[in-house]
């Protein structure tokens, strides 16, 4: 399988030693991921991305030299082809809402380190996004809804709003609609757009809030 042949190249990047033991151990035992690199702040986060080019950095938030926050809207602006999953023990609506909007294609709190990780780096390498429950439930009830009519998403909108919302990838949608994925990748513009939304990660955000999907 292609998946195995190339396994998804991760670079962690935390300032807390223990989390480097615990993740290098658990992604150890997944076949089809490589631990490539490790860094303890943003500053150093660069430079792995630039040296190493991995397909996907768990990043932290709260680190010294250069916090999450903007080494992912540095990476994302410099290496836009490298995914960012948050990895962190902050769930506070800023730092959610922070990582989010700057990149971050999903967040996951370090309690699911053991149990969740490897599936949450599948998951995002492959295109999707990836919010602990815990995260959504407390940004959807932090929130205070944007009132729908703003939106005036078309119907097909509506649809791939859905779709996205259930996890399925643009060549996904795609295959699922018969129309081809610049077409997707159009509307999903015009939804982030309509919903003032910087990421896909924000429109699904917004969208939950106002019980759209």
């Amino acid at each position: 399988m292609k998946n195995r042949e190339r396994p998804i190249r991760v670079v962690l990047i935390d300032d807390h030693r223990q989390v480097h033991s615990v993740v290098a151990t658990v992604l150890h035992a997944a076949a089809d991921i490589l631990l490539v690199g490790q860094g303890a702040n943003g500053a150093e986060a660069l430079t792995l991305c630039q040296e190493l080019q991995p397909d996907l950095i768990l990043m932290d938030v709260v680190m010294p030299v250069m916090d999450g926050v903007q080494a992912t809207q540095l990476i994302r602006e410099r290496f836009p082809q490298q995914k960012i999953l948050v990895l962190s023990s902050f769930q506070d609506h800023e730092s959610v809402h922070a990582m989010l909007k700057n990149g971050a294609a999903g967040y996951i709190t370090k309690n699911a380190l053991t149990h969740d990780l490897v599936n949450a780096i599948r998951t995002t390498h492959q295109g999707n996004i990836v919010l602990s429950p815990e995260v959504a439930t407390q940004l959807i009830r932090q929130e205070q809804p944007v009132k729908a009519p703003r939106f005036h998403l078309t119907d097909r909108e509506l649809e791939i709003l859905v779709l996205m919302a259930s996890g399925l990838t643009m060549s996904e949608i795609a295959a699922e609609l018969v129309i081809g994925q610049s077409t997707v990748k159009f509307h999903i513009t015009n939804i982030q757009t309509k919903l003032g939304a910087a990421t896909r990660s924000e429109a699904l955000i917004i969208a939950a809030k106002n019980n759209l999907v």
